[in-house]
């Protein structure tokens, strides 16, 4: 993607607690999403941080300060929102410290940049540093990486599902991990576009399939199901919305991994998918994977 020699801002303060929710609520609405300390001074350890959303065109201020102001109410915060303007130079330093190699189990993302730092043995994953959600910085997509991870160690699935693709990183995952064919679907054109580049970046053409669907019940991904593995990393809402449709796509032995909800929503997600299950042959929840306040679980149907 071609840089334009300036980008805009829009900034959220924070807790340092709840840095990892900001972002999560905020997606990949924007070029880049990333965080850094407020520094000030006599202070060796700001418990404040800023939430950076980062823009190649001027954003509109009143749909920001609107958007920003109810991500702080839902976070509980005073809605303090800045804009800003970053010359040109400044965005390397930014998209290096977002894109910082990442490791999660066996997995290790990484871009071009740190290509000399793949560690030998990883299951590598090169991302353009220019995307910046979905990278695996977000709690949520660490826990499910570490679920694919430990489920593909045990059994590599021969169908897998990525449902809310994103960048596809998920998707990508599960291909080095071992699976044979994976559908990797987002509502997003724009998103299902970025995870055909990856997955040309990283060699993957034969094996992943990426395909604009905003529902499960889509009868494209109804087509290549039931699934071994199916992950949606999305937020509790939707999930809830999806759980009828999800629940169908998993295949009798396989694992639903869902994430992008806060510890405190996964009494109602476990609730709604049991509930379910008990019509689509039986869900247990095998698993779950806290991170920074969200968690990650993993249901097994029975056989």
């Amino acid at each position: 993607m071609p840089l334009s020699p300036e980008f805009w801002s829009v900034e959220l303060d924070v807790p340092v607690d709840l840095v990892a929710a900001a972002e999560e609520m905020l997606g990949d609405e924007a070029l880049a999403v990333t965080s850094y300390e407020v520094l000030k001074p006599g202070v060796a350890v700001s418990p404040d941080w800023r939430v950076q959303v980062l823009f190649d065109t001027p954003p509109d201020q009143n749909l920001w300060r609107k958007r920003l102001g109810e991500i702080a109410e839902a976070l509980g915060i005073p809605a303090m929102i800045r804009f800003d303007h970053l010359p040109a130079q400044d965005w390397v330093r930014h998209t290096n410290k977002l894109n910082a190699p990442i490791r999660a189990g066996r997995f290790f993302l990484y871009g071009a940049h740190d290509a000399d730092a793949v560690p030998p043995g990883s299951l590598s994953l090169l991302l353009d540093a220019g995307l910046a959600f979905g990278t695996g910085r977000a709690p949520s997509t660490y826990g499910c990486l570490l679920a694919i991870d430990d489920l593909c160690r045990i059994r590599a699935p021969r169908r897998m599902l990525d449902m809310g693709t994103g960048s596809g990183v998920l998707a990508m995952a599960a291909a080095k991990a071992g699976a044979r064919q994976v559908l990797a679907a987002d509502i997003d054109p724009v998103a299902v576009a970025v995870t055909r580049d990856n997955i040309r970046l990283n060699g993957l053409t034969s094996r992943i399939t990426a395909v604009t669907a905003s529902r499960p019940n889509d009868p494209r991904l109804k087509a290549d199901g039931p699934y071994d593995m199916v992950v949606a990393n999305i937020l509790a809402e939707p999930l809830c919305r999806m759980a009828t449709g999800l629940s169908h796509l998993v295949a009798a032995g396989g694992h639903l991994v869902l994430s992008g909800l806060l510890a405190r929503e996964e009494r109602l997600i476990v609730a709604r998918y049991r509930a379910t299950g008990l019509h689509a042959g039986g869900l247990s929840l095998a698993r779950r994977i806290p991170r920074e306040g969200w968690h990650t679980l993993v249901f097994e149907r029975r056989l």
